[in-house]
């Protein structure tokens, strides 16, 4: 972890707090973890992985941060562009998110420091195996089952698909 921006969630797949969780919370505390145990653990899954899965893909195609990126209009437009598809995919799969998704992801992502770049770009410059498919790979492949169109996350996945191993 290099960045400032940590966390802990977690919770029961299944939904609820747990009395293990709640253990867990009070341990996290006592270390002064920043953590929380949530009721639904899936919707805070898919918050996540919306600003992850585009976040990464664009940074590392582009290999720049997100200063130089939020900055024009095209390139903000395809980020947006990616969100949605996600948002989409989450809502297809029946996963329960805020009224407001879209824009909170828009604002988290414009609050980024400008030399902030997603850990996907710095493995990427460095040569190292990247989690494309675990990201927009992810997105793709869901979409594809799911029946929904993911056209901007399909050709970030094209675009990065020959760096997935990291240089030769």
């Amino acid at each position: 972890q290099t960045g400032t921006f940590m966390g802990l969630q977690f919770g029961e797949i299944a939904g609820g707090k747990s009395e293990r969780g709640e253990a867990f919370l009070a341990q996290c505390q006592k270390a002064g973890f920043d953590a929380a145990h949530r009721d639904n653990i899936l919707t805070s899954l898919w918050m996540k992985f919306i600003l992850l899965a585009t976040n990464s893909a664009m940074t590392a195609s582009t290999r720049s941060p997100f200063g130089k990126l939020r900055g024009d209009a095209d390139v903000m437009a395809t980020f947006k562009r990616g969100f949605e598809e996600v948002i989409a995919v989450a809502k297809a799969k029946g996963i329960a998110l805020p009224p407001n998704v879209f824009e909170l992801t828009v604002k988290t992502t414009e609050g980024f420091p400008d030399a902030m770049m997603a850990s996907m770009a710095h493995d990427l410059i460095r040569g190292g195996r990247i989690e494309l498919p675990w990201l927009s790979g992810k997105v793709v492949a869901l979409g594809r089952a799911l029946g929904v169109a993911t056209p901007v996350h399909e050709t970030l996945h094209a675009i990065l698909k020959p760096h997935t191993m990291g240089a030769a």
